[in-house]
């Protein structure tokens, strides 16, 4: 006859300590009471002193059967000074052990024979163990009853339990789907969900086993009303930050994104949004919502350095939060002997603050190539809102005014023009992604006005995609650009497009590449083509090498002669994000010289 296997619940039968009114203990009884705790703790000591694992030898077993068999009997200490009554009064924990780990993974019929050896002065146990036979599923009854019977995260799991009719019994992977459903039904907001059958019936003689195993998810909850506890934004702000409203289906999903989204804003120093699932009431879970203040001003000040622009001094002084509406600001500085810029950012939340800001801006840079001097200052404003499907979607409207001196030749040039951008960048990592892509494209263009003393139109697309290939991962780079103006030496030279240097192609100078007036020195093109194909695999912990090839150039006409280069790198992934070192020949030219490129972060 079959014997179902109960599943038992805990029962807690400690009701807490009794409390007794207090009184005074007489010296004498006090000092025996001091003495006999000292002599406890002297006997806890010497049994943490003496105390050592198990020293046993299992024969009989492979593969999982040992490894759990092995995983129950850690538990066990003998010291191997303990007498031998000690020792054999052990032996009825280890079998039961033993049996416990073989049933775990259906084998029911077991054998196990203990005997109690002494060798080198420590005891050892041999166990010989006869699995027998495992039981088999022959009946397997899964069941989503109630409201949710049909959520496509639960069939999910039904499709997929990991127990199947003829299988060898696994209680572990039974429990593992037994845990997950009730999980996910809570994940998607049926908290009442509960089995109303969960067994499995075994019948050792036959070697079988029967699983029976229903859930009923209940009702769904729907997002109550979120209290706010804090003094930070206006509510209405922090209510726009959250990825639910009342009234929606409950997610656990959306109270993390909520959560990471909160922390992610850096208004904050704490935040715990909690789900009050104990106060659930009116097929509505109530939330709470405790926010504190981060510090309002963060200033940063530090050294960096850039193989195209060399070493600088940095500063950034930032605003967190300037009012209660959530403004905030940043002043940034960067002083270097090739390009150096100062540029204040003023930022807006609007009516969607996940997704909808306005930024305010203005800026100075100097910058210095081989064959350009130039001073631009910007102001510009941008609105920037994130579509439905991730995509980020900016407009703007920038000016420029740059004096400039290329090839020895002086301009002053005066712009204000719009623009519109699309980027999305999707990967399986923030730091260090195995796989992703990333596509940023922009569109600006100016007609002459009372400002602008030039009409362009301008393209750019990026390309960028990391995948998993031969143990390693490919990283490749696409780099596109198109202008339409009259003539190109009427553009500002920071508009006109040029190749060369750590993000373009390596192996030559920063900007180095590019159409080249009457005496040589590049001034610039029209179009861009650039493209990189890398490969990188893992050397040894946390270092990686690579092997590149670049090729491209910026240039006016077709057909484009590109300019190749090629080398190997060193990556490694450190605690604060990756750091490269590439090491670049060029294929071009009679000049074989090695460049080297060092940089800081990832790369999609």
């Amino acid at each position: 006859m079959p014997l179902p296997q109960a599943n038992a619940t805990p029962v807690d039968s400690h009701a807490g300590p009794q409390q007794s009114p207090p009184s005074r203990r007489a010296p004498r009884q006090t000092l025996a009471r001091g003495i006999l705790a000292l002599l406890l703790l002297a006997a806890a000591s010497a049994h943490t002193a003496l105390a050592a694992a198990l020293h046993y030898r299992l024969d009989g077993l492979t593969g999982a059967l040992r490894d759990n068999a092995s995983a129950h009997l850690s538990t066990l200490e003998l010291s191997c000074s303990a007498p031998r009554w000690q020792a054999e009064a052990l032996l009825p924990s280890a079998t039961r052990a033993i049996r416990r780990a073989l049933e775990a993974l259906g084998h029911y019929n077991a054998s196990i024979k203990a005997t109690l050896e002494q060798q080198k002065g420590c005891w050892n146990v041999r166990f010989d163990v006869q699995p027998g036979p495992p039981l088999h599923i022959i009946k397997l009854d899964l069941a989503i009853t109630g409201p949710g019977r049909d959520a496509p995260s639960l069939r999910a799991l039904l499709a997929k339990p990991g127990l199947r009719l003829g299988a060898p019994l696994n209680q572990g992977t039974y429990d593992s789907l037994k845990g997950r459903l009730e999980s996910q039904a809570h994940s998607i907001g049926y908290l009442d969900a509960h089995f109303t059958a969960h067994s499995i019936l075994i019948d050792p003689a036959r070697h079988t086993a029967a699983i029976h195993l229903i859930l009923d998810t209940g009702k769904r909850y729907k997002f109550g009303p979120t209290v706010l506890h804090q003094n930070v934004l206006d509510p209405g702000l922090i209510r726009g930050l959250l990825d639910y409203s009342q009234g929606q289906p409950y997610s656990s999903d959306a109270v993390i994104t909520s959560q990471n989204t909160l922390v992610g804003t850096g208004y904050f120093d704490v935040v715990r949004l909690r789900t009050e699932a104990a106060r659930r009431a009116h097929d509505e879970v109530p939330m709470q919502l405790t926010l504190t203040g981060a510090r309002r001003y963060q200033l940063q000040t530090g050294i960096g350095y850039a193989t195209d622009t060399g070493p600088s001094l940095q500063f950034k002084l930032r605003n967190r939060r300037v009012n209660r509406a959530g403004d905030r600001y940043t002043f940034s500085s960067q002083l270097a002997p090739l390009q150096s810029n100062t540029e204040f950012k003023y930022q807006i939340p609007l009516s969607n603050p996940r997704t909808d800001w306005l930024t305010l801006s203005a800026g100075y840079q100097y910058e210095k190539t081989a064959t350009a001097i130039t001073h631009s200052w910007t102001a510009g404003i941008t609105r920037t809102h994130q579509l439905g499907n991730l995509w980020l979607r900016t407009l703007s409207l920038q000016y420029l005014r740059e004096n400039a001196s290329i090839a020895g030749q002086s301009s002053t040039t005066q712009l204000l023009y719009p623009g519109i951008g699309f980027s999305r960048t999707h990967t399986n990592a923030p730091l260090y992604p195995t796989r992703g892509w990333s596509i940023a494209a922009n569109l600006s263009g100016s007609l002459p006005d009372l400002i602008s003393n030039v009409k362009f139109a301008q393209m750019t697309l990026d390309l960028k995609g990391l995948y998993p290939t031969l143990g390693g991962h490919v990283f490749a780079r696409l780099n596109l650009g198109a202008t339409v103006v009259q003539n190109i030496t009427d553009l500002p030279v920071s508009l006109r497009f040029f190749a060369g240097g750590e993000n373009s192609v390596r192996g030559y100078g920063y900007q180095s590449l590019g159409p080249t007036d009457s005496t040589g020195a590049v001034i610039g093109g029209r179009n861009l083509l650039t493209a990189s194909l890398e490969y990188d695999h893992r050397l040894y912990g946390d270092f990686y090498g690579s092997v590149f090839y670049d090729a491209g150039n910026a240039f006016n006409n077709w057909p484009v002669v590109p300019y190749r280069g090629t080398g190997v790198g060193l990556n490694w992934h450190s605690p604060i994000g990756p750091i490269r070192i590439d090491f670049a020949q060029p294929l071009n030219g009679t000049n074989r010289s090695i460049h080297v490129y060092i940089s800081i972060g990832a790369r999609l």
